[in-house]
């Protein structure tokens, strides 16, 4: 089953969630296996993320091996984040091509 994740990091800026994903390219592709979907932006005070997983384990597997140690190379705390999963029930998306401007 699919699953939704929404991600707050305090404190981490545009700045810090570039330097973050950096590492997480240089370690594999992007999107990482088992990902369909990522939205980010600031959000009170931090940074959210909003994905969306083919499944927990492949959700799991990417914050082990890529996730955590991208926020360690940035000198981030991963521990500060807030993670809230959810079962995607629906999913209903149009053209999702490009990034905001």
């Amino acid at each position: 089953m699919a699953i939704c994740q929404i991600f707050d990091s305090p404190d981490v800026t545009a700045e810090d969630f570039e330097r973050v994903s950096l590492h997480v390219r240089s370690t594999g592709p992007m999107m990482p296996e088992g990902a369909r979907l990522l939205v980010a932006g600031p959000a009170a005070g931090g940074w959210r993320v909003v994905s969306v997983w083919d499944s927990h384990e492949a959700l799991e597997r990417f914050v082990a091996e890529r996730l955590v140690p991208a926020y360690e190379a940035a000198g981030l705390s991963f521990g500060d984040a807030t993670r809230s999963p959810f079962d995607v029930h629906t999913l209903v998306a149009g053209d999702l091509v490009g990034t905001a401007a």
